[in-house]
């Protein structure tokens, strides 16, 4: 848990740094990103391997604003799925992406489905048409909630 609390004041110093420090950034209209990191749930006091990828599409050219879809994966003894809408927007390098989704679950051989919602948060490097950098997510259903951080790969076009 310490580590997840640093990670995330490193990451929110970044962010800060970054508004002293604009840098050119490359608008695309259509985004596809994937994140790796470590997922801490909170009601099992554990940690577990996440992934994440979603695709948005920036409502115009200049608009800081997308609309999109995400899927989350929680690889843990049992395993949690998350299919999310999600409404995106861009302050510089920092993505913010949120929406309402619906989660199933297996536990016990029997499957669930909840409703859920999302927050992730991710500061991106560009490398020609790739975005690289860290994130962190949070997501929470009527059963548990869970946080995550680790590194966002995307790919614009």
């Amino acid at each position: 848990m310490k580590i997840t609390i640093l990670t995330v004041l490193l990451f929110f110093g970044q962010l800060v740094y970054a508004q002293d420090h604009p840098e050119n950034h490359d608008h695309h209209r259509n985004h596809v990103g994937f994140g790796l990191g470590a997922t801490s749930i909170f009601a099992e006091n554990n940690l577990a391997p996440g992934l994440h990828v979603h695709y948005s599409y920036r409502l115009s050219d200049h608009s800081p604003f997308s609309l999109g879809v995400g899927y989350e994966a929680i690889l843990d003894k049992h395993t949690h799925s998350t299919v999310t809408g999600l409404l995106g927007y861009e302050l510089g390098r920092i993505l913010i992406s949120a929406g309402p989704g619906v989660t199933f679950g297996k536990e016990d051989g029997e499957t669930h489905r909840s409703l859920s919602g999302h927050l992730e948060l991710a500061y991106e490097f560009s490398v020609g048409d790739f975005h690289l950098g860290p994130m962190a997510g949070f997501g929470f259903d009527r059963e548990e909630s869970h946080a995550s951080v680790g590194v966002h790969v995307g790919f614009g076009f």
